[in-house]
């Protein structure tokens, strides 16, 4: 069972939930595994199987109707009592083949006998692993198994529900397109497990040769970072303040933000000397970010670095944007779009 575990990825690497399907079919032989996502009060549903041949819109109409008669769903809900449990403990052969959901879903798909266990369950929504067989019911022993297995799988799914949280959040702060404001999400020892694009920028533009790529933080905001979670005591009563960085008219502050045992760092920006932007420049994402980096300093071959892109990539780029904006030169445009031409000052921090 752990083997079978460990060789099917770590979280993140694919679909959970197809992994959490592959690690119970390895364990526990099956005709069918699925895995299903129910609102037990709105009544849907959504699901996914191996093989999946049977799944048509007409069969899950079916599911959802006859739902509320579910016997191992309403063992769930009644006990409260995720492990696995097969549809035999719960009801008898002959009350079984008088429901409804047998006659009209489980016998046309040869499906006699089940067993399942509840991995998840999040704002009302419960997320169940599902075996099933057509001729011999499911033996002790592998209810056994998918005992023992179900903190792992419930595990994989929370984890990787996590990450995709994680992901949405920062493609959102993405859609913003505004690269004053940035964050970035902290694991263990201060490495970087995930940046929004605007952080990304921010570290490139003040920390030369630094764009998160190596899942560390620059020098000096690692040393802050340390100072900052270190306890307070009498010669230094309170927490050190927010990391600051200037660049002539420009200062990034950095702030620590810690909830249980998560951290993240916000990223900030001002021109304390710009004047008003332009609001829609007209420029594409990735344009915008050429021209930020280009107008904070940076020679294409650097911002080609920051995005990973090359730097004829980062050239064309240029050439779209003075095009677009009827600029002359990658100062003109800085200052058309971010009301600033930008520049390379010596950086001082406090």
């Amino acid at each position: 069972m752990f083997r079978a575990i460990r060789e099917t990825g770590p979280p993140g690497s694919g679909d959970a939930r197809e992994q959490v399907m592959a690690i119970a079919a390895r364990i526990v032989p099956s005709d069918i595994v699925a895995f299903q996502s129910i609102d037990p009060h709105t009544h849907h549903t959504t699901q996914i199987a191996s093989p999946d041949e049977w799944v048509t819109a007409d069969y899950e109409q079916i599911f959802r109707g006859h739902l509320p008669d579910h016997p191992l769903l309403r063992h769930f809900l009644r006990t409260g009592d995720g492990d696995a449990v097969r549809m035999s403990d719960v009801v008898s052969r002959r009350e079984l083949r008088g429901l409804g959901i047998y006659q009209d879903f489980y016998r046309p798909l040869g499906i006699h006998h089940q067993t399942a266990c509840l991995l998840t369950s999040d704002l009302g929504v419960v997320n169940t692993l599902v075996l099933s067989r057509g001729t011999t019911d499911f033996a002790q022993a592998e209810r056994q198994l998918l005992l023992l297995a179900r903190p792992h799988l419930a595990g994989l799914l929370a984890a990787s529900e996590t990450r995709h949280l994680f992901e949405a959040a920062l493609a959102a702060l993405d859609a913003i397109d505004d690269t004053s404001y940035g964050v970035i999400l902290l694991g263990r020892f201060g490495k970087i497990r995930a940046m929004n694009r605007s952080a990304r920028l921010l570290l490139g533009t003040y920390f030369r040769g630094c764009g998160g790529e190596s899942g560390t933080l620059p020098g000096e905001l690692a040393s802050w970072l340390t100072e900052q979670r270190r306890a307070p005591s009498l010669d230094q009563p309170a927490p050190p303040r927010p990391f600051t960085l200037s660049r002539g008219s420009r200062h990034l502050t950095v702030t620590l933000s810690e909830h249980h045992s998560s951290t993240a760092l916000l990223l900030s920006e001002i021109d304390a000397a710009a004047p008003a932007a332009v609001t829609d420049s007209g420029l594409t994402s990735r344009e915008h970010d050429v021209l930020w980096l280009v107008a904070h300093g940076h020679t294409s071959a650097q911002a080609a670095q920051v995005l990973r892109i090359s730097a004829r990539t980062v050239e064309k780029h240029l050439e779209h944007i003075y095009a677009k904006l009827g600029a002359a030169s990658r100062t003109e445009a800085a200052l058309r779009v971010f009301g600033t031409a930008g520049g390379r000052p010596a950086g001082t921090h406090t």
